[in-house]
């Protein structure tokens, strides 16, 4: 894989997502976390979703079918993410951030406030993640796998 890949996601951003979602959502399971980053780690899905506005009413598989040049490479990046999520966990719960069990919960309050201070990709991203969510709430975690054709 590419050195440039790990350099430009990398555990310092992924941390931030994951503390971004949880603050949106407070709990969620590993397997669904880890749809999460080949999302938000990607620039173009963070556009078209930033585009796209809470207000949409588009399913995943509808986006899927209007936007398939999103997903062509959806199980390579989710692949390829796999070591920066398990690290970026990793940190987050031995900096006492989350508490991972079952479910990975905030383990304390937090608010990430003035993203602009993150840069702007990272202000992009959060702009994303309530829109991701909002897409993906109605299905369950093995139901998002079968959609994205993630092969493990």
């Amino acid at each position: 894989m590419k050195e440039v890949y790990y350099v430009y996601n990398n555990e310092a951003i992924a941390s931030c997502v994951f503390l971004s979602i949880l603050q949106e959502i407070k709990e969620i399971d590993i397997a669904r976390i880890s749809l999460m980053l080949p999302f938000l780690l990607d620039d173009r899905t963070v556009n078209f979703l930033n585009r796209l506005g809470l207000e949409s009413d588009l399913n995943l598989e509808q986006i899927i079918k209007e936007q398939p040049r999103l997903f062509v490479s959806f199980n390579q990046r989710y692949l390829s993410l796999l070591p920066v999520m398990i690290n970026s966990l990793i940190i987050l719960e031995k900096s006492n951030q989350i508490k991972i069990k079952k479910l990975i919960k905030v383990h304390s309050e937090f608010k990430i406030e003035n993203t602009d201070n993150l840069g702007a990709r990272f202000s992009n991203i959060n702009r994303a993640i309530p829109q991701l969510l909002a897409i993906i709430k109605s299905y369950d975690t093995s139901k998002l796998y079968k959609t994205l054709n993630i092969q493990l």
